[in-house]
């Protein structure tokens, strides 16, 4: 198959950027930011104009919010959560004009709220949430006179409906991971997941940097302190090292070449150390939000789990 003038110039465009990108001559192009700004943008335009203006306003109040604590060193919101918070207020906004006619968000009462949430349910914890910070927001600016959210009752935090692995399917896979039959890249991914919660997006962006041999660690994006490994897992990181070295390869990602999606072995960890130690420790130790992690706790894992993982021989 013979490549276009088009595609020939795209390919080495993307060959060469990768390649100073990777050798620290210039910096990575941030499509996904990029991306997120335009998605971000298409909600703050589908919302109506008597309503529009207070939006943006409060968008650009929490993108500075983000500004200051990336500069201080703090946690940031994710970009999901900043583009579902206008996601909401643009559904807000487009149901209280479809009830009556309104030229401000100091015309908004308890009422037209409820009205909102009474349409989902199951959303009300998340949506309840965002309308007091946002009206509490508006009341700070004397944008409106009284909070209308302020009286709200939130709804049940939604409960953690992902896979969680038996212990015979996580025996099965840790003999799996500690076989040298297995290739080196699928056994660090997945021990990496399964012993230590490792996401897709901590074990993709692991570098050659971020191995500390001394201490036997490895330092996860978001993660505030180095992860110490566990034998098997540190044996299995110094065969894809050993591999590494030998394709020559100039990509300075360790597991340039593995795309997996390691979301269970997460999942049944973060329940494991959630529901077996403590919920706050395995959130400062993994870099969480204390408030999200709490979906793991045994009270919002469905009981036919739990029931199945108790009753397991151990």
């Amino acid at each position: 198959m013979q490549l276009s003038p088009a595609q020939l110039s795209a390919t080495t465009n993307r060959v060469l950027t990768a390649f100073f990108t990777d050798r620290g001559l210039a910096l990575p192009h941030d499509d996904a930011q990029q991306r997120a700004t335009a998605r971000r943008r298409s909600y703050l335009m589908a919302i109506p104009e008597p309503l529009s203006k207070a939006v943006a306003e409060f968008n650009h109040t929490q993108m500075s919010e983000q500004d200051r604590r990336r500069r201080t060193g703090r946690r940031t919101l994710s970009a999901i959560t900043l583009e579902t918070r206008l996601r909401i207020l643009r559904d807000l906004a487009v149901h209280l004009l479809a009830r009556r006619q309104v030229t401000g968000w100091s015309e908004v009462t308890t009422t037209d709220l409820e009205s909102f949430l009474a349409r989902a349910p199951a959303d009300r914890h998340q949506q309840t949430y965002l309308m007091r910070r946002f009206f509490a927001w508006a009341r700070s600016r004397k944008l409106v006179l009284t909070d209308p959210a302020r009286g709200l009752a939130l709804g049940a935090q939604p409960a953690f409906t992902g896979v969680v692995l038996e212990l015979a399917e996580q025996r099965k896979l840790f003999a799996r991971w500690t076989r040298d039959t297995t290739p080196a890249h699928e056994r660090l991914v997945g021990l990496l997941a399964l012993l230590h919660a490792g996401s897709n997006a901590e074990i993709r962006s692991l570098t050659v940097a971020d191995v500390g041999a001394t201490r036997r660690t490895v330092t996860l994006i978001g993660r505030p302190f180095p992860t110490p490994l566990d034998p098997p897992t540190w044996a299995v990181l110094q065969a894809c090292l050993v591999n590494r070295g030998a394709t020559g390869t100039l990509n300075a990602r360790l597991l340039a070449a593995a795309g997996t999606t390691p979301a269970a072995c997460r999942q049944t960890r973060l329940t494991e150390l959630v529901n077996d130690l403590d919920p706050k420790l395995t959130a400062a130790a993994l870099g969480m939000n204390g408030t999200g992690i709490t979906r793991y706790a045994a009270d919002n894992v469905n009981r036919d789990r739990l029931q199945r993982r108790v009753a397991s021989p151990s």
